[in-house]
């Protein structure tokens, strides 16, 4: 069988990723009237990010109403849906669109090549099926997709218990009456220290440093509430307000500068909630004082943390975990603590953008190479000499709410590749300059924020801060309508 091709005026797309910016990507696709197309996914079902991280007690830490499509409501039951409710949507929208005809399951991407005499994409995949050309690509896998394991993890070790990242979570792990090990204090570690706590005789967790976190207020909506909420008119005023609130927080970088107003107040409604729920523990207030900038790192969000680290069977160690022995973990003190599960909640190679698979472009150029260690894109989603290929939730667009900023790239993908039904034109470009200038004024604005002065996985290894949006959603979108048009060529 000879593989599909596009043909001129029939654009062929490959979108990689089946989570929330892949199936944004597909819906606009469809909506721009381009119906050949094919979504990869390297898991066997929807809800990439969501599909792996189902651990126990995993759920977003934005409001459902507003971490939801803008033209898929949907009868939540919670103010912040945990994960199986949040993949049920998913797969709800999927199935709605039409996507899931073009999904292909269980096939990772390891590269993606353009031909400079065709004009279009190739794929090469795990299982090596030839799928054809493509006339572009997008890519929608995020950047939170490669876990970090500690290097004395990697491998063979002589633990005889079980180990798992948070993204792994094997299923059917019990932790009931086990003594367990959580490494990390971040967004996923304090929802899976919850539950553990809740079950295990023992929990023991290593801190190295300790995080800024704020009370998440999060419950189930009452009948009366989701009655409401099904009148279309109420839902869209709830996500609204939603999205008014983040975007005024988020003006002029108020949120992630020390002088900015928001930052200020929730900087002391962070204190306050730390003195509030540990003033009877003092060595739990110290042990949980950031001395890093508020907003320097990712915010913890939750209700629950504080109030289970007061719990007679749960440790907290200020302390990392060095190596590992047969029957336990070892501090960067050298006490050993014996336990029957280590989970690492040690995040992602967040900063590494696009390190999953291989992206070779105009003459031969490997994007890694010339990004060399500091991704950078217009608008986060084009690089100069990677024709016809787009990004998702790429360098410099991590900000919240996040599905409107996927929809807003997708939009911008789709829009472009629609252009393409013109028989005579086959190649998208962005503007050398265009791109210079725009990552040259974002690195100066982020230059100005808590970011810059702070250690973290928004940083890339030369210091340069690659994941951050500074400003808010409506500046960013109203720059992608913007950018289609001066600083995009198709021809």
């Amino acid at each position: 069988m000879t593989p599909p091709l596009p043909t001129p005026g029939r654009p062929r797309v490959a979108v990689i990723g089946a989570g929330f910016s892949g199936i944004a990507a597909g819906v606009e696709l469809r909506r721009k009237g381009i119906e050949d197309f094919v979504i990869f996914d390297k898991y066997p079902d929807v809800g990439g990010t969501w599909w792996a991280n189902r651990y126990p007690g995993a759920e977003v830490d934005l409001e459902s109403h507003i971490y939801s499509f803008s033209f898929e409501h949907s009868d939540w039951t919670r103010t912040h849906v945990e994960w199986h409710e949040l993949l049920d949507y998913l797969r709800r929208v999927a199935t709605k669109w039409g996507l899931l005809e073009h999904m292909r399951f269980e096939e990772k991407v390891e590269s993606v090549t353009w031909s400079d005499d065709t004009r279009t994409w190739s794929l090469t995949t795990a299982s090596g099926e030839d799928f054809g050309t493509f006339s572009a690509v997008i890519s929608a896998v995020g950047f939170l997709n490669v876990p970090l394991i500690p290097p004395f993890a990697r491998g063979e070790t002589e633990f005889e218990g079980v180990m798992c990242h948070t993204s792994t979570w094997p299923e059917g792990l019990d932790m009931t009456g086990k003594r367990v090990a959580v490494l990390g204090t971040g967004s996923s570690a304090v929802q899976i220290i919850v539950e553990a706590a809740a079950v295990a005789s023992d929990v023991t967790i290593f801190q190295i440093e300790p995080n800024w976190l704020l009370p998440k207020n999060s419950r189930a909506f009452t009948p009366e509430e989701r009655e409401a909420s099904r009148n279309p008119l109420v839902y869209r005023w709830k996500r609204f307000k939603l999205y008014a609130e983040y975007d005024l927080r988020q003006a002029r970088s108020q949120h992630a500068r020390t002088d900015g107003k928001a930052h200020r107040e929730r900087r002391v409604r962070s204190l306050e909630y730390l003195r509030q729920s540990l003033g009877d523990r003092p060595d739990l207030v110290e042990a949980c004082t950031p001395e890093f900038p508020f907003e320097g790192r990712r915010t913890v969000i939750s209700d629950t943390y504080y109030p289970t680290l007061k719990q007679d069977h749960v440790h907290l160690v200020p302390r990392a975990v060095t190596s590992l022995t047969r029957t336990g973990v070892v501090d960067a003190s050298g006490t050993e603590h014996p336990v029957d599960i280590v989970i690492f909640a040690t995040g992602f190679d967040a900063a590494n953008y696009l390190s999953s698979y291989q992206v070779t472009g105009e003459g031969g150029a490997d994007l890694q190479k010339v990004w060399d260690g500091e991704p950078e894109a217009l608008l986060g989603m084009m690089v100069p000499g990677f024709p016809n290929f787009f990004m998702m939730y790429g360098p410099n667009t991590n900000a919240v709410p996040l599905v409107s900023f996927y929809e807003a790239q997708a939009d911008f993908a789709a829009s472009l590749i629609a252009k393409l039904k013109d028989p005579s034109r086959s190649l998208i470009t962005v503007n050398p300059e265009a791109f210079r200038k725009f990552n040259d004024w974002v690195q100066a604005q982020l230059r100005r924020t808590v970011w810059a002065e702070t250690t973290s996985y928004f940083k890339a290894g030369t210091g340069r801060v690659v994941s951050q949006w500074p400003f808010s959603a409506s500046s960013y979108i109203l720059r992608t309508k913007l950018a289609r048009f001066r600083s995009v060529e198709v021809r």
